[in-house]
């Protein structure tokens, strides 16, 4: 068989906020979850912005950095992508990072970008 189905899998990992005055400038929220992932320890980075432009506005966009900022000793749920066992792909679950604040404006955020990585995004951006 040429072509084999992916399978996918569920673990919780810890996460942080990556601020990037840039990024922020432009309304982006800069996450990277990160850990052992199937005996590798990889880098889950994604970016985001927000659904509606109301929340710019209103100031929830802050409000969420602030929150984020204070993302020690919590998790989210990433769900790994994996083919013939290897992982080639992740997407952290946003209704998990809703659940984890208990604020349910994380469920409006758009992905815009990810990437895959055996460095975090300090080691890759300090290059």
């Amino acid at each position: 068989m040429f072509f084999t189905k992916p399978t996918y899998e569920e673990i919780k990992l810890p996460f942080r906020s990556i601020d990037d005055p840039a990024d922020l400038e432009l309304g982006w929220i800069n996450l990277e979850a990160y850990g052992n992932v199937f005996g590798k320890t990889k880098y889950c980075y994604a970016w985001y912005e927000l659904k509606s432009a109301k929340m710019y506005k209103n100031g929830d966009f802050e409000q969420m950095i602030e929150l984020l900022k204070n993302s020690k000793d919590k998790t989210v749920k990433v769900i790994i992508k994996l083919k013939k066992g290897v992982p080639k792909d992740f997407k952290i679950d946003v209704n998990s990072l809703a659940e984890v604040y208990c604020d349910e404006r994380f469920t409006a955020l758009s992905l815009l970008g990810w990437g895959f990585n055996d460095k975090s995004y300090k080691e890759l951006s300090s290059r």
